[in-house]
């Protein structure tokens, strides 16, 4: 899993729960910190985690592949992967990013369709991003997309995984896993409705204070 977040604060206390792999960002993301996207960056590399997704910034090839020339100056033992919006400008900048340094972590965003998925599988890119609950809103059934993506990238061997991501709440989750995704980046937020559920809490809160309890004999 990763975490869907730019915050410093939540990244080193979410990280700590051990399920994290890394973190996505978008300048969306980092643009709620108020702070430049080299600092916050320089911010997250500090902390424990292994991956960080950066997006590229461009409407053009050009200038998508100079973004992602200037992110490859960052000097970190940790992995930068680059997040690529996939339209026509992206599926080329992200196929020549491969062709120049096959080892740079791509992940294809912006996924709303199984065929986007599909070329993005095609031009080399390591992860998708299909926006689940974006593409529900306007009619498409995401699931269906994960598994025909999932399909595809099983019959021909295609080494490109599943990341979903836009989530409004934890079923959104489960069945994007259940459907075929191989992992998938949630919020904080969303995180702790994971994992928090009222009924384990109030379990827990019984066996806590019968613990005490017990202690008194």
């Amino acid at each position: 899993m990763f975490l869907d977040t730019a915050n410093i604060k939540d990244i080193n206390l979410y990280i700590k729960t051990g399920v994290f792999k890394g973190v996505t960002t978008n300048p969306t993301i980092l643009l709620k910190e108020k702070k430049s996207r080299q600092y916050q960056l320089n911010s997250i590399l500090e902390t424990s985690v292994e991956i960080v997704f950066v997006q590229l910034v461009g409407s053009t090839v050009e200038e998508l592949l100079d973004d992602y020339k200037a992110l490859k100056k960052i000097n970190t033992d940790k992995t930068i992967g680059y997040k690529i919006s996939m339209d026509f400008e992206g599926l080329e900048a992200a196929s020549k990013i491969k062709k120049m340094d096959k080892d740079s972590l791509i992940l294809a965003t912006a996924i709303y369709s199984a065929d986007q998925g599909i070329l993005a599988g095609l031009a080399g890119c390591d992860y998708v991003a299909p926006y689940v609950n974006r593409m529900i809103d306007i009619g498409i059934d995401p699931f269906d997309a994960i598994r025909k993506m999932r399909l595809f990238y099983d019959d021909r061997d295609i080494k490109c995984r599943i990341l979903a991501a836009s989530f409004k709440n934890t079923s959104q989750v489960i069945n994007s896993l259940d459907s075929g995704a191989h992992t998938v980046t949630v919020s904080p937020k969303l995180f702790l409705e994971m994992i928090n559920k009222e009924v384990s809490l109030n379990a827990i809160k019984v066996f806590n204070d019968h613990g005490e309890k017990i202690k008194k004999y």
